[in-house]
C-alpha cells in the first residue's frame, strides 16, 4: 500500500457477463475510489493458484455468484485480509468457517436481493391464483374462455410460509394489505420471530401445507432436500398453488409432477433439481395449471446489490458499523450451493 490508510482490493468478478450487468461503469468508479483496485482480467473465475500470489497484499475482496471459496487454505495466504465482500446472496459457500475464527467480517448483499425475491414470490403468487398466462394462450388463439382455469384471489386466503428468513420477512410485509391468514413452518423459528405480523402464526410442515397458497422459502441444506415431499403435497387442498423460489431441492420434482398431471392442484416454479426444463419435461406439458419461469425472481436487484455493498465497505473503511456483516449463525443456515 502506498499509505497505511489506503487499502489494497481485489475485485475477482471475471470479465463478461455478471460484471457488466452487476458492476456497471459508474459503480466500477466508486470501488476505484476505494483503494488500490486490482480488477480480475479473465473472462473466468481466478484458480486457486493465482489467488495464492494476488492475495498475499489484499485487504478487501469483493466476489460475486460463481467464486471460488476462501477456505483455512487460502485465507493462510491473506495475512492482511480485513474483509470479504460478497455483491450477491448467500455466502454459504464463498466464506468458511475460518473467517469466523479469524474475526474477519464477511457481507452480503443477501438482505438486498430478499426484497426483490419476495416481490418477484408475491407476482407469481397472484399470476398463479388468477391464471394469467393460461388466460393469455387463450386469448391469443382467438380464444375468450372465461371460468378455465378456475381464478382464485389472494385476498383473505390463507397463505403457508415453508421458511422464514429474509425473502420471507419481506413477504409477510408485503402480504399485509390482503387480509392473509399466515401459517410458517421454521423450526429454527425464535418465540418472537412473528411479532411484527399479527396474521402469522407458527405451525407445523403439514399446517403449513394446508393453506390456500403454500411459498417455499427455506435455505438449500442437506436437511432440506426433497422437505416438500409426495406426502407433504398430499396436505395441499384441491386447487391450492405451490410456489418456489428458494431452491429446485427443496421439492421432489418427480412427486410434484405427480400431482399437478391430475390437475388437482397448481405451481409456479422459478428454481428446478437441475436449473433449465428438459424439452422431455412433463413440466412442459402441464400448460394451465404450472408456470414455469427462469430463476429470475431477485434479478431486478441488480446493481443494488452492488450499491449496497459499496456503502458498507465505506461504513467500513470510515470505521462506522456495517449493515450487511453475516453473522456465524446466519453463516450456518445460508443455502448451500
Amino acid at each position: 500500500m502506498t499509505s497505511k490508510n489506503i487499502m489494497n482490493i481485489l475485485l475477482t468478478v471475471p470479465v463478461g457477463g455478471t460484471r457488466d450487468k452487476y458492476i456497471p461503469p459508474h459503480l466500477m468508479e466508486r470501488f476505484r475510489a476505494l483503494g488500490n483496485l486490482t480488477v480480475n482480467p479473465h473472462p473466468r473465475q481466478y484458480t486457486r493458484d493465482e489467488l495464492k500470489v494476488l492475495l498475499p497484499d489484499t485487504d478487501i475482496v469483493i466476489t460475486h455468484w460463481g467464486s471460488t471459496q476462501y477456505d483455512e487454505e487460502l485465507l493462510s495466504c491473506a495475512p492482511r485480509l480485513k474483509l470479504l465482500a460478497h455483491c450477491a446472496g448467500t455466502v454459504a459457500h464463498i466464506a468458511s468457517e475460518e473467517f469466523y475464527t479469524r474475526g474477519i467480517p464477511v457481507l452480503s448483499a443477501n438482505s438486498v436481493m430478499a426484497k426483490y425475491v419476495a416481490e418477484g414470490a408475491l407476482g407469481y403468487i397472484l399470476a398463479g391464483l388468477r391464471g394469467i398466462p393460461a388466460y393469455d394462450r387463450t386469448m391469443r388463439a382467438g380464444g375468450w374462455q372465461k371460468g378455465c382455469p378456475e381464478t382464485h384471489s389472494l385476498i383473505g386466503a390463507s397463505v403457508g410460509l415453508v421458511g422464514l428468513g429474509m425473502v420471507g420477512r419481506n413477504l409477510l410485509d408485503m402480504l399485509r394489505p390482503f387480509a392473509c391468514r399466515v401459517t410458517v413452518y421454521d423450526p429454527y423459528l425464535p418465540p418472537d420471530a412473528l411479532d411484527a405480523w399479527e396474521f402469522a402464526r407458527p405451525g407445523a410442515l403439514a399446517d403449513a401445507m394446508r393453506c390456500d397458497v403454500v411459498t417455499v422459502h427455506a435455505a438449500q441444506t442437506p436437511e432440506t432436500y426433497h422437505m416438500v415431499n409426495a406426502g407433504a403435497l398430499a396436505h395441499m387442498p384441491d386447487g391450492a398453488l405451490l410456489v418456489n423460489t428458494a431452491r429446485g431441492s427443496l421439492v421432489d420434482t418427480e412427486a410434484l409432477i405427480a400431482e399437478v398431471q391430475t390437475g388437482r392442484i397448481r405451481c409456479v416454479l422459478d428454481v428446478y433439481e437441475k436449473e433449465g426444463v428438459p424439452q422431455d419435461s412433463r413440466l412442459l406439458a402441464c400448460t394451465d395449471n404450472v408456470i414455469l419461469q427462469p430463476h429470475l425472481a431477485g434479478m431486478p436487484s441488480g446493481a443494488y446489490m452492488t450499491e449496497a455493498i459499496l456503502d458498507d465497505i465505506g461504513r467500513f473503511l470510515a470505521g462506522e458499523p456495517m449493515m450487511l456483516c453475516v453473522s456465524h449463525t446466519q453463516y450456518l443456515h445460508m443455502t448451500q450451493e
